[in-house]
């Protein structure tokens, strides 16, 4: 099945494709979401202004929709610009997504792919979060945080990527102060620097910590695309 993948470079969007890949599911295109600011209910902020440049790593076309407003009708309505793009340019069947257990993203991603007869594929909605990680750590994933934003998540997370060891510092950490640990209530948020499906890895050549006290961001300003 040919199918478009909803991609904000963080390890949800990218697993997804991936394991459709491995199932046997053709990927067409990338549909990236540039929010206006990380006010943004529904897609990534940090470093989206380098996703055209990341997404090379994944060697498909990226259709890039950049929203001008951080309201969900402006954003849903962005979104479903990039879809309908999708289908014109490249005639995809299905759509990718890296929801794990929010209704209110997985809703909106229904309505718009049963508006253009499109099969929404969720390979990874409610998945077991220590499976995931489990999965996603012994795939060689090399994930890097970029924002924090809970409480029990301090600036020491920003620029660090998940380890086995660390994965397990984190997990106390969500069950003391109740985040989640997959992050999809915005509680911090990721980028996949290597992969197996990356055809080159992502290296960061600059970037800096920006900590107002309670959240932040590991801005990066610069990257290099490393042929493997």
């Amino acid at each position: 099945m040919r199918f478009a993948g909803l991609y904000s470079g963080g390890k949800d969007s990218t697993f997804a494709i991936a394991e459709l890949i491995q199932r046997g599911h053709t990927l067409s295109c990338l549909i990236i979401i540039h929010p206006k600011n990380d006010e943004s209910m529904l897609f990534h902020y940090p470093s989206n202004r380098l996703l055209g440049k990341i997404s090379q790593v994944i060697s498909v076309p990226a259709i890039e929709v950049y929203c001008e407003s951080t309201d969900t009708e402006s954003e849903t309505l962005q979104l479903e610009i990039g879809i309908k793009k999708a289908v014109t340019s490249f005639h995809i069947q299905a759509l990718s997504h890296g929801c794990i257990s929010s209704n209110f993203q997985f809703n909106i991603l229904r309505n718009i792919c049963n508006k253009y007869r499109l099969n929404l594929l969720s390979p990874i909605w409610h998945i077991d979060s220590a499976v995931y990680y489990k999965t996603l750590l012994n795939q060689g994933y090399n994930i890097l945080i970029t924002r924090v934003a809970a409480l029990g998540l301090d600036s020491r997370w920003l620029g660090k990527t998940i380890t086995f060891s660390n994965y397990l510092e984190l997990k106390r950490l969500s069950e003391r102060f109740g985040f989640n640990i997959t992050f999809e209530g915005g509680e911090a948020e990721t980028l996949v620097l290597d992969c197996p499906i990356y055809q080159k890895r992502v290296v960061v050549k600059e970037g800096a910590v920006i900590w107002d006290g309670v959240r932040g961001i590991f801005e990066i300003s610069e990257v290099d695309l490393i042929q493997k």
